[in-house]
């Protein structure tokens, strides 16, 4: 089993999933324009891709080790490959919301494979949590090259040929796959006894819970700055929409960098300390930027370089949240067994998405109902919470170590 292999084959098909994953925005501007279908219609497309990723992470988490990881990434492979030629070559809007249920479905089941192929290549916590946060890294890059990729092709071509060059990477993972081999040896007896309810039997244990409730608390702080990011460029500092989206490109690239950055120092330092010190970051960043923009008056400029100086610093906020998510579900996996992987990636999949969707919603009632900038004192309070909530899952993910590991 070559490990270089392994991790450039999961690489690659992370990488393919975050450009499909977050461009959905692109398109639904596209669909209204080329499809002339409705606002609330063309809405309905992250739906698709929610929902499918939802209930398919659901429904199946605990059959994944069954079928076999390796197996499952290519079926996923296959799959959206077969999505993206089909919404290249048809320029109808049904074929759309196909892709991304495809993309929905696959997702779910590849990000249960790969979390779990990641439990048996490594050796260590530390080494489990250094990968991840590499993986997760690789997430983020996809994340800023779709929407660059997107741009590229729009102006030379139609967006929907911008789906061929999407096709032709997720055939070039597929073959790297294909020439793959995972030892799946160590779950292969275990994964006989797959069933719905081994996700659930999880709930027995209280690291479980209180992982269960850090994710929901990051999640829920980074679809705020996320979603809400660009509302705030645009009526605080007076940003264009273009420029606002260019904003939000730093937001995501600042959370790819530091994510390579802490697979680094995870090998070296505590992850406690580490995910300390960025969240007292991300919790003084965010208070100087709201202190300092009271009453600000700001100018509307033509050039994103002439943007004020705190819109580039609270840009930045995502550096100091990048590793929290990688890390904690890192500590999760590599304190259960390895067969057991499959259904804690189905919990963290169904739990995130929850956690995702309130983080926005929250953000968006109090920016109706006071302001935007008042809103965006609101992730201070689950930034706060998770800091705290840390200190006891270290202590319970130690103690389930020692009590099932001995």
């Amino acid at each position: 089993m070559s490990k270089i292999k392994i991790k450039i084959s999961l690489f690659l098909s992370y990488f393919v999933l975050a450009i499909l994953l977050n461009t959905v925005g692109i398109v639904i501007a596209q669909v209204i324009d080329d499809y002339n279908v409705s606002r609330l219609t063309a809405g309905t497309l992250e739906a698709f891709k929610d929902l499918s990723i939802m209930v398919v992470s659901f429904a199946l988490a605990s059959f994944v080790p069954k079928f076999g990881y390796r197996r499952t990434l290519i079926y996923g492979l296959i799959a959206i490959t077969f999505g993206c030629m089909l919404i290249a070559s048809i320029t109808e809007y049904w074929a759309v919301p196909i892709l991304y249920m495809i993309t929905g479905s696959s997702f779910a089941l590849m990000k249960i494979s790969v979390y779990s192929t990641v439990g048996l290549i490594t050796k260590s916590q530390q080494e489990h949590t250094g990968f991840m946060n590499t993986l997760e890294g690789v997430f983020m890059t996809g994340s800023l090259v779709g929407p660059l990729l997107f741009s590229v092709m729009i102006s030379i071509s139609h967006w929907n040929n911008t789906y061929w060059v999407i096709s032709i990477l997720t055939t070039l993972a597929l073959i790297l796959m294909l020439f793959t081999e995972i030892d799946e040896s160590q779950v292969k007896e275990e994964a006989k006894d797959s069933s719905f309810i081994k996700m659930f039997s999880l709930l027995k244990y209280p690291m479980v819970w209180v992982f269960i409730l850090c994710a929901f608390l990051y999640v829920m702080i980074e679809q705020s700055f996320g979603t809400w990011l660009p509302t705030f460029n645009r009526e605080i500092f007076k940003l264009s929409q273009a420029q606002s989206a260019s904003f939000l490109s730093i937001y995501a690239g600042s959370i790819a960098l530091s994510r390579f950055i802490a697979g680094y120092l995870s090998r070296r330092f505590s992850w406690l300390s580490i995910q300390l010190f960025y969240l007292v970051g991300a919790f003084l960043l965010t208070l100087i930027v709201l202190i300092q923009t009271i009453d600000l008056t700001a100018t509307e400029q033509s050039y994103w370089y002439h943007a004020p100086p705190l819109a580039f610093v609270f840009s930045m906020v995502g550096f100091f949240l990048g590793p929290i998510y990688p890390t904690i579900c890192s500590i999760v996996l590599s304190k259960l067994e390895t067969s057991r992987h499959s259904s804690m990636t189905g919990l963290i999949i169904v739990f995130s998405a929850i956690g995702g969707t309130s983080g926005s919603m929250i953000i968006g009632v109090f920016s109706h109902n006071f302001s935007v900038h008042n809103a965006f004192y609101f992730p201070l309070i689950p930034i706060v919470l998770l800091a705290f909530m840390l200190i006891p899952y270290k202590k319970l993910s130690d103690k389930f170590e020692l009590e099932h590991h001995k």
